[in-house]
């Protein structure tokens, strides 16, 4: 039997739809070798970390908020999955954040989702795109930093449509840095070019 290498919470923060929830833990258990649980509980965030100017939550207040409310359960890593938009100074948006010392991530939804930029909604784009963004910020909580190479999940995406270009697997580089930090990961999340 093959040894689970860490545990996750995915812990949904506004409205999040349930089959999102559900396949996302199946395609996190096939990247990861991980133990992966959604929380019983969706948090909202308290309107003190919203800036009303922007229309947006402040992203790091958001992460250690999050952090506050779960860390007693003890996973290893903690995701948070938002459905509003948030930022960080000076960037307009993030698509995602981490803190690789506490081992918590969050990535927020908004601005995955097609209908965003005027298109037609596509659940499996948009589900291509969370998948992606999870794994970045997951990656960034166990010390990896962004990749040169484009088609990894861990190069920056400025825009949706970097988001769309790159794979949602680890180029060999990353592959070897998780390998080595003593996280397993499957064939799936291992880019081959």
């Amino acid at each position: 039997m093959s040894r689970k290498n860490f545990t996750l919470l995915i812990q949904p923060c506004g409205f999040i739809e349930f089959n999102i929830l559900k396949r996302l833990v199946e395609v996190l258990k096939d990247k990861f070798n991980v133990e992966a649980d959604v929380s019983t509980e969706n948090l909202t965030p308290p309107l003190t970390y919203y800036d009303w100017r922007r229309g947006q939550y402040l992203a790091s207040r958001i992460l250690d908020w999050i952090y506050g409310k779960v860390k007693f359960l003890n996973y290893d890593r903690i995701l948070g999955l938002c459905g509003f938009d948030a930022y960080v100074e000076p960037l307009n948006f993030v698509f995602g954040l981490a803190d690789p010392f506490k081992g918590i991530a969050a990535v927020f939804l908004p601005r995955l989702k097609p209908e965003f930029y005027g298109f037609r909604p596509n659940n499996e784009k948009y589900f291509e795109r969370i998948v992606k963004e999870c794994m970045h910020e997951l990656g960034h909580t166990f010390g990896l930093e962004h990749c040169t190479n484009k088609k990894c999940v861990m190069s920056f995406s400025n825009s949706i449509v970097d988001v769309d270009y790159k794979s949602a697997a680890f180029c060999r580089n990353c592959s070897l840095k998780l390998r080595s930090a003593g996280v397993e990961i499957g064939s799936s999340a291992i880019l081959f070019q």
